[in-house]
């Protein structure tokens, strides 16, 4: 009782000294369909409705956006701005709240955080401020010289969610729709750096910078309105036997790329095997009958799923494909761990870092597509990979990833994200990004080398899953 009395106290304190409540915010959860990450967004949405009930005795407006707002995309965000200003914006809601399923959201803290940003009238948008130490592939390598004296360009860290004022998001709209703010990228990557592209503009149109707001923290604390909160094991980690690795590699790369595979990470698994244009037993690695192409893999990446379907008629116990490229640098035990969380076997999950193509720009938006980026690493289940096998390619040399996730959208195959997955080198993330959770994959051979990467992030599970394994078969 008296735990419930110092929380209506609270509450009536910020009401008294604000005027601001949750009727004035919407929480929106952006969410995935698949079983795992949807069971995590309804725990996460029970939590904030039960948050509100305890401090308020209402009910707070609570979106799931694969439930409630299923638009293409709308992991970009850019998506949903249209639909929450469209029901939101004669209302008193003055605030939008983004989060991941994964996001920690203390009510009476944020509450506080719009409080005071609300009584603030040019703060537009507030969340953790990321920025890049150089330009990044992963942010299309932008860089932003018109911004450094202001302390450079800034982000928010989308993991501990971030807010936005509703009159910005119908801004926004407006803007979009009448061709005033122009959406550029081709390629969707990181949503909330892409985010604040937009909101910023350029030198004759400026937006709203972000306003720092270190309550949305990075790790938890008694004065934080929301953390990230890390991926749980769902059980015991899957047997690494259970899982099929098939790398991709080609000639040029038979003496140093495939060979830092099997000094790393293939040490540690039971089914490895290389694809290329030749055979070569050493490796092993098994010619596929298609030249290599310098870029796009497409034909290749088809075939090499076809021969792997084959093989799975004598290995009954295989659950898993893992597709590699032959730089991909992996966790072995990490992966085990992380797919406990997902349906393999027969089940059609394509788990891997999700991509987008075609959302970025206002006339094709509505074509747009997911993809899971192959670089660093695509985990299907054996019914996924029996599925997109089947995938026809427009030409040998289109890009692999690119043409399974069209095909994917064609026959109703969902994609899975999973930020565990990374598509660049460790040095291309923010720390704060990468200190949330534990790695599975980074991708790309370059300073720091390889084996030292593999060192630093994976050697230690990967020793102990090899002792592990020892112990059994003793």
């Amino acid at each position: 009782m008296f735990a419930k009395v110092t929380a209506l106290t609270l509450f009536t304190l910020i009401q008294t000294a604000t005027s601001f409540d949750s009727r004035n915010v919407v929480f929106t959860i952006v969410s995935q369909a698949e079983p795992y990450h949807a069971s995590v967004a309804n725990r996460l949405k029970q939590d904030l409705e039960n948050q509100v009930n305890e401090l308020e005795k209402l009910t707070p407006k609570v979106y799931i956006t694969h439930e409630d707002i299923p638009v293409a995309g709308a992991w970009t965000i850019i998506p949903l701005l249209r639909p929450l200003v469209t029901k939101y914006k004669d209302t008193n809601v003055r605030w939008v709240l983004f989060v991941e399923p994964h996001t920690a959201v203390r009510c009476s803290k944020l509450f506080e955080a719009l409080a005071a940003a609300d009584s603030q009238k040019d703060t537009m948008w507030i969340g953790y401020p990321l920025s890049d130490d150089e330009p990044t592939i992963i942010h299309h390598f932008a860089f932003y010289e018109d911004l450094e004296d202001d302390g450079g360009f800034v982000y928010p860290h989308f993991a501990n969610g971030f807010a936005m004022r509703i009159e910005l998001m119908d801004r926004l709209v407006n803007q979009i729709e009448n061709d005033e703010r122009k959406l550029e990228a081709d390629f969707s990557i990181d949503p909330a750096f892409e985010l604040a592209q937009l909101v910023y503009g350029d030198s004759t149109s400026p937006g709203p910078l972000l306003t720092p707001d270190l309550s949305f923290c990075i790790v938890s604390g008694d004065n934080c309105a929301t953390y990230p909160r890390q991926f749980d094991i769902c059980g015991s980690p899957i047997a690494e036997d259970s899982i099929y690795f098939a790398v991709k590699t080609w000639t040029g790369f038979h003496s140093t790329r495939a060979k830092v595979v099997k000094k790393t990470w293939g040490k540690h698994v039971t089914h490895l095997q290389f694809f290329s244009d030749k055979s070569d037993p050493d490796l092993p690695a098994v010619d596929i009958g298609v030249p290599n192409t310098k870029t796009g893999h497409c034909l290749k990446t088809v075939t090499i799923l076809k021969e792997v379907v084959k093989r799975l008629k004598d290995l009954p116990n295989i659950k898993w494909i893992f597709l590699a490229d032959d730089d991909t640098i992996l966790g072995v035990q990490r992966l085990c761990e992380l797919l406990s969380c997902y349906r393999g076997g027969s089940d059609i999950t394509v788990l891997g870092e999700r991509y987008g193509y075609g959302y970025g720009k206002k006339e094709t938006a509505g074509k747009g597509y997911d993809y899971i980026t192959g670089g660093g690493g695509t985990a299907l289940s054996a019914g996924a990979a029996r599925a997109l096998a089947a995938c026809a390619c427009a030409a040998r040399a289109a890009p692999d990833d690119m043409a399974l996730g069209a095909c994917a959208l064609r026959h109703n195959i969902s994609l899975t994200h999973s930020p565990l997955f990374h598509q660049a080198r460790p040095q291309d993330y923010p720390r704060e990004v990468l200190a949330r959770d534990r790695p599975v994959s980074f991708h790309r051979h370059s300073s720091p080398e390889p084996l030292r990467v593999y060192a630093t992030w994976f050697q230690h599970d990967d020793l102990a899953l090899k002792r592990k394994k020892n112990k059994d078969e003793l």
